[in-house]
């Protein structure tokens, strides 16, 4: 059976698989168990033959045809120093592609980097696949549950839910980040300048946000990841008044990832305005219950 759904669509429909599945072990989501059961199931004439691993320079995963003529399927991923949480994202965003794009794929299949897996920050297909792979593992549904839109969360309640779905911290945070009403950055350094940087809806439009497209953000030498000062953990706070980082008082908090050698900051502003964020999260909640009752 053949299928023409988006690949969010698709999302949605391997959630309630899983849901009604296992209702009781839900999270974190065995998306290798989900992948090969439904392409047998459902594609038997095109399934997913494999899923590995291996050292991959250059890019992060890949799903690319078997045979000649093809039978089948095959998704590799990174897996040389590379943690769990990220593994089990790059395999759910190969299985978006294998759901969706498999028949509009060139014959070689498709590669795709830590822009479009890590930073989320593709285009077309790869955002498409991102979008599969963050509702596949992260439902807003749940997420919410968790952390609601209007709280402000620490360090300690991001890392839960990173725990609590299987996948690297910045995957996390980059999902609270699409729903929350809270004004907030996030920013990803290394030696006192930002990699790159993630603005919430609110503060986007209120005109919060750094630059690092096209040239390395230097961060503020007041800031705590510039300054390298971390507690025990690996964790620093502060309140910063206007003109530090933006022209208002902003609270960071600042945690240091060890096995990637970065600094993951995040930024909270006050609140001028209650926001009601009107954005893809609350319609896709909406639909969820949709598809639920059919």
């Amino acid at each position: 059976m053949e299928s023409k759904f988006s690949a969010l669509r698709w999302a949605l429909e391997m959630t309630q698989f899983w849901k009604l599945a296992l209702p009781d072990k839900r999270f974190p989501v065995d998306v290798e168990a989900i992948a090969t059961e439904v392409s047998r199931a459902r594609f038997p004439k095109d399934p997913l033959k494999g899923i590995e691993g291996g050292n991959l320079p250059g890019f992060e995963g890949a799903l690319y045809p078997l045979g000649n003529p093809r039978d089948g399927w095959g998704i590799i991923y990174n897996n040389a120093g590379v943690a769990p949480g990220r593994k089990r994202f790059t395999i759910a965003h190969e299985f978006g592609h294998y759901l969706a794009h498999r028949h509009t794929l060139p014959p070689e299949g498709v590669k795709c980097d830590s822009k479009a897996i890590i930073r989320r920050d593709g285009a077309g297909i790869e955002k498409e696949a991102d979008e599969f792979a963050a509702y596949l593992l992260m439902p807003y549904d749940d997420f919410k549950q968790h952390i609601p839109p209007s709280k402000k969360p620490s360090i300690d309640d991001l890392i839960a839910c990173a725990d609590r779905y299987g996948v690297s911290l910045i995957a996390a945070t980059l999902r609270w980040l699409e729903y929350t009403e809270r004004r907030a950055v996030f920013v990803v350094s290394r030696d006192g300048g930002a990699l790159w940087a993630k603005s919430s809806e609110p503060a986007f439009k209120s005109g919060r946000f750094l630059r690092t497209a096209k040239e390395t953000y230097m961060l503020p030498d007041a800031a705590l990841a510039a300054r390298d000062e971390f507690d025990s953990q690996g964790r620093a706070t502060a309140i910063h008044p206007p003109g530090v980082w933006f022209p208002e008082e902003t609270e960071e908090m600042t945690i240091r990832s060890k096995t990637y050698d970065l600094s993951l900051t995040l930024l909270f502003l006050p609140r001028e305005f209650r926001y009601a964020a009107v954005i893809q999260s609350d319609l896709m909640d909406t639909f969820e219950r949709m598809t639920s009752r059919s």
